[in-house]
């Protein structure tokens, strides 16, 4: 029997290697948590295209929305470990979501095994025309004196926009009301529309109004000014102390995936980021590329954990 057992372990060695050095040699589905069209979804189909001719296999993006992001998440998490399923690993899913959720069908830490980090995209503050401020503190003034004039729309409880608003709140004093959305498109919509007066929003999603002047930018919500936008200040500059609302976007397999598998995707993602198409299209979503290991993203998914739960619990923020 032990020999048995020692001549079971080799074999399963042997092909577990062997598939290593095979990969990939079927398709890959790139999972995205969230619905089509999104900043998410447009980050993954820049990608996989260059991924597809970077690999030789087909990579398929699938998305699988709903429960903030969980349900996609949760189904890469149950995956066979083998690489042939990945991630679009959001904030929300991996670092805001347990801190909000009672609980979670998977563990961010324990249940993945990180691959590296593809982009950032710091959000902005930005107003309506129509509002009668051009300052951060022009608009915390406002507020206020005006405490039940200024909603704010967010893609829903608990996204990173709304706790973007429940921080300023803390942080400024500013009287401001609220009002979920199912989703950042609609929320964005109704602020164009004016239903709305502000939102704490990505730069990829609200790039066009702003440079259209549909939307005035108050604030980029970082510790550095955006390239695309010189002239706004960062949310430092403009008064606001130790407030820093990044998003940002990476890839991440079940975790078990051989170490191998997972070092040949980090390297194919890299080139990938690193293709002038990925570059020029990522500049002109407002997404900043980024890279790093395997282990420098399980470092930075841990601090980003920390951070929100940190930004959940002064803010106050719920699900409720």
């Amino acid at each position: 029997m032990f020999a048995t057992g020692v001549v079971t372990a080799v074999i399963a060695s042997f092909n577990l290697a062997h598939a290593s050095d095979a990969f990939p040699n079927k398709p890959i589905k790139f999972i995205v948590p969230y619905a089509a069209g999104g900043a998410t979804d447009t980050t993954a189909r820049l990608v996989s295209k260059e991924l597809t001719a970077i690999l030789g296999q087909p990579v398929i993006v699938e998305n699988k929305a709903g429960a903030g992001g969980n349900i996609g998440t949760d189904y890469v998490a149950k995956s066979t470990p083998d690489g042939y399923t990945m991630l679009l690993a959001y904030t929300g899913p991996m670092a805001i979501n347990p801190s909000l959720y009672d609980s979670l069908p998977f563990k961010p830490q324990q249940d993945f095994a990180p691959v590296t980090l593809l982009a950032q995209a710091p959000q902005i503050l930005g107003v309506h025309p129509s509002i009668p401020v051009t300052t951060v503190d022009e608009l915390v003034a406002y507020a206020k004196a005006n405490p039940t004039v200024l909603f704010f729309g967010s893609s829903g409880n608990g996204g990173a926009d709304h706790l973007a608003g429940e921080l300023f709140k803390m942080r400024t004093g500013a009287q401001l009301t609220h009002v979920p959305y199912k989703g950042g498109a609609p929320a964005l919509a109704d602020l164009v529309a004016g239903r709305t007066q502000l939102q704490f929003m990505t730069i990829p999603a609200s790039i066009g109004h702003i440079q259209s002047g549909r939307i005035r930018p108050l604030a980029i919500l970082a510790k550095q000014r955006y390239p695309l936008f010189p002239n706004v200040p960062t949310i430092s500059e403009a008064g606001v102390k130790n407030y820093d609302i990044n998003n940002w976007y990476g890839v991440v397999v079940a975790a078990g995936t051989p170490e191998a598998i997972v070092n040949k995707l980090n390297t194919a993602l890299i080139k990938a980021l690193r293709s002038d198409e990925v570059q020029a299209r990522f500049s002109g979503l407002g997404l900043v590329p980024v890279s790093n290991s395997p282990k420098e993203f399980q470092t930075f998914i841990a601090a980003e954990s920390t951070r929100w739960s940190e930004i959940i619990r002064v803010s106050g923020a719920s699900l409720k």
